[in-house]
């Protein structure tokens, strides 16, 4: 005798609709617009940010990629997070990953603050910085970091597709 099953849930819609949520919804790290104004200097902090990670060989800048290094460093944390999200929408729907996004957010932010404080994986600056830097007034001696307000902008926006 062949079994017989009984369907008492269809859940294909729901589970074709948290597949496309995913798709749509986006997490951006970096430095968003609000945070982009620095105390002093003519650009602003994304800018600066971004100067810094790709390198600007007309400036004699060597790049440090503080953001590619900080997300490779939490890449990991990051897609269990994704993977708590994703059995989150099947199991209580959609709307709570919302939680999960933000903890997203707040590991890949952190993790490049971590890079910039911790000077992984890139060089330190050169001893033309380092005097110029001191002719200011400012006696440290880590890359990316002078008064700190850049490193302090960078943080993380959530685009929602629902």
């Amino acid at each position: 005798m062949k079994p017989t099953f009984q369907v008492t849930y269809d859940s294909v819609d729901e589970i074709n609709r948290v597949i496309k949520s995913f798709k749509k919804d986006a997490i951006l790290v970096g430095i968003p617009e609000i945070d982009n104004k620095r105390e002093e200097g003519p650009i602003g902090n994304a800018a600066l940010l971004w100067i810094n990670n790709f390198g600007s060989p007309v400036n004699n800048i060597p790049p440090r990629p503080v953001m590619q290094i900080g997300i490779f460093n939490a890449q990991d944390a990051i897609s269990e997070e994704f993977r708590k999200a994703a059995d989150d929408a099947f199991e209580k729907g959609i709307a709570s990953v919302r939680t999960h996004y933000e903890r997203i957010g707040m590991i890949a932010s952190n993790s490049i603050k971590k890079t910039i404080n911790d000077q992984i994986g890139f060089d330190e600056p050169a001893e033309s910085t380092l005097k110029s830097r001191r002719s200011q007034g400012f006696n440290g001696t880590k890359s990316l970091i002078v008064t700190a307000q850049m490193r302090n902008a960078i943080t993380y926006v959530i685009q929602w597709s629902f």
